[in-house]
C-alpha cells in the first residue's frame, strides 16, 4: 500500500491484506463498530469530541477547530503523537481514518507527517468503507451461488465445513459470529456488535472472492438468522434461504459424542479434568456432605494457581449451562426441564466430587432428543426443505467431491 491516500477502489486489497489501521474517532463511536484491523488510539477523547461539537454547533467550524487545537497542544499532543508513531513503527503499513475522512484523520496525517512519517488516510473515512462492506454483501447475496450444509444439531456441521475447504470455497459463520448458533452455543469470549459482526463477513466474503469465481459455490452452514445476539443480513440470509441444501446425516450416537466434545471435554470442564488427571491430584482434605442425590459425596479443596482458574472456569460452565436450560424451559416442559436439570446438577456433582465427566452425556442426549431434535425437524418442514444429497460425512465429502470434477 502506497503513501497517497486510499479511494473506494482501493479497499478490497486493504481489507484482504489486512492492513493495520489507526481509528482516530473517540472511544465512544470506536465501540458502536469499527473496521476490521482497527486499533483506537483517538485524536479527541469523548469529553474533548463532546466540546468540540457543541462549540461547532454553536459557533461554527473555526471555532471548533481553534478549540481542538487549544485543548490537543503542548503534553497533551505530543502524547496523542507518541501513540501513533509507535503504532506505526510496529506497523509500517498502517492506514489512518476518521468518520468521514475529515479534520480528524487529515490533521493527524499532518502531525505524524512532520515527525517524518508519511501515512495515508482513508478518503471518505469509515462511513464510506463502511458502505463499501455493506455493498460486497448486497452484491453478493445478488451474484454468487451458496451451498448450504444442513444436519441436526452435533452433526458435525462446522468440522464438515472446516474439512471441504480444499474442495469448494467455504466460510464459518458461526466463527465470525463467535458463537455455535444453538441456545448452549456461547463461547467464552463475547460476540462482536452487530457492526462489527457485518464488517468481519464482508472481509471474510472479499478474501473468498477470487476461489468462488472459479471454483463457487460458497459452502455455508445453515443458520438461523440470528446466531446468538448478532444477526445475518437479510439478503444474505435471504439468499441462504433459496440456496441447495446438503444434509448432513449422523447417528444420534455420533451426535451425542459430537455435542459433548464442544460443550464439555474442549470447555474449562474438560481441561480442568484432564490438569487433575495429569498432576495425579488428590484433595487435600475431604469432608462429608449429603447431596441431592442421597448418596454420600466428598467435596475437594483445590489447589492454587491455574488449577483453580480452570476449576472456576468449569463452575461457571455448569451455571452458564443451567441458565441456558431455564431459558428454554418453556419449550421443554416443567418435566422435561426438571428432569435435564436434575442431570445437568449430578454431571456438575460428579465432576466437583469424583472428578468425573462423562455423566455429562446423560443431559446431552435428552437435550438432543427432547429439545433439539424437534426444534429442526419442525424448522425444516415449515421451510419445505428438499435436500439434493442427503448422508454421513463421507458421502457429502464424495458427492462434492463427483460434483466438482463433474464440472
Amino acid at each position: 500500500m502506497s503513501n497517497q491516500n486510499i479511494s473506494i477502489d482501493q479497499l478490497k486489497e486493504l481489507f484482504v491484506t489486512e492492513t493495520p489501521l489507526i481509528d482516530v474517532r473517540a472511544p465512544v463511536e470506536f465501540i458502536q463498530g469499527s473496521l476490521p484491523g482497527s486499533a483506537n488510539i483517538p485524536i479527541l477523547n469523548n469529553e474533548e469530541r463532546a466540546l468540540v461539537g457543541t462549540t461547532y454547533k454553536n459557533q461554527g467550524q473555526e471555532a471548533a477547530v481553534r478549540l481542538g487545537y487549544q485543548m490537543i497542544s503542548g503534553p497533551v499532543k505530543q502524547n496523542r503523537l507518541d501513540q501513533w508513531l509507535s503504532f506505526v513503527r510496529a506497523n509500517p503499513r498502517t492506514v489512518l481514518y476518521c468518520f468521514r475522512g475529515g479534520k480528524r484523520s487529515q490533521i493527524t496525517q499532518q502531525w505524524v507527517k512532520e515527525a517524518g512519517v508519511e501515512r495515508p488516510l482513508i478518503v471518505g473515512g469509515y462511513k464510506m468503507a463502511r458502505q463499501f462492506l455493506m455493498d460486497v454483501i448486497d452484491q453478493f447475496s445478488e451474484d454468487k451461488k451458496l451451498l448450504v450444509i444442513t444436519g441436526p444439531t452435533g452433526s458435525g456441521k462446522t468440522k464438515l465445513i472446516h474439512e471441504m475447504r480444499n474442495i469448494y470455497p467455504a466460510l464459518d459463520l458461526e466463527a465470525i459470529a463467535r458463537h455455535r448458533g444453538s441456545a448452549f452455543g456461547g463461547l467464552p469470549i463475547s460476540q462482536p456488535r452487530q457492526i462489527d459482526f457485518e464488517n468481519r463477513l464482508a472481509v471474510s466474503l472479499l478474501k473468498l472472492e477470487n476461489r468462488i469465481q472459479s471454483n463457487g459455490p460458497l459452502v455455508v452452514e445453515d443458520e438461523s438468522q440470528h446466531i446468538g445476539k448478532v444477526c445475518l443480513p437479510t439478503k444474505f440470509f435471504a439468499h441462504m434461504r433459496s440456496s441447495e441444501v446438503i444434509w448432513l446425516d449422523e447417528p444420534i450416537e455420533a451426535r451425542v459424542k459430537n455435542i459433548f466434545e464442544d460443550y464439555v471435554l474442549n470447555t474449562a470442564i474438560g481441561h480442568a479434568q484432564q490438569r487433575r488427571q495429569d498432576q495425579k491430584w488428590q484433595p487435600q482434605h475431604l469432608r462429608t456432605i449429603k447431596s441431592q442425590r442421597h448418596i454420600a459425596q466428598q467435596k475437594f479443596v483445590e489447589n492454587e494457581g491455574v488449577q483453580e482458574v480452570l476449576y472456576n472456569q468449569a463452575i461457571q460452565t455448569f451455571e452458564k449451562y443451567k441458565n441456558s436450560l431455564q431459558i428454554i424451559s418453556k419449550k421443554l416442559g416443567g418435566k422435561r426441564f426438571q428432569e435435564i436439570l436434575g442431570d445437568l446438577e449430578n454431571a456438575r456433582l460428579d465432576f466437583l466430587n469424583m472428578n468425573e465427566i462423562q455423566s455429562n452425556i446423560v443431559w446431552i442426549k435428552k437435550l438432543v432428543k427432547y429439545y433439539y431434535d424437534p426444534l429442526y425437524l419442525s424448522s425444516l418442514d415449515r421451510r419445505q426443505v428438499i435436500p439434493c444429497f442427503k448422508g454421513s460425512k463421507m458421502d457429502v465429502i464424495g458427492y462434492l467431491q463427483n460434483q466438482k470434477q463433474a464440472c
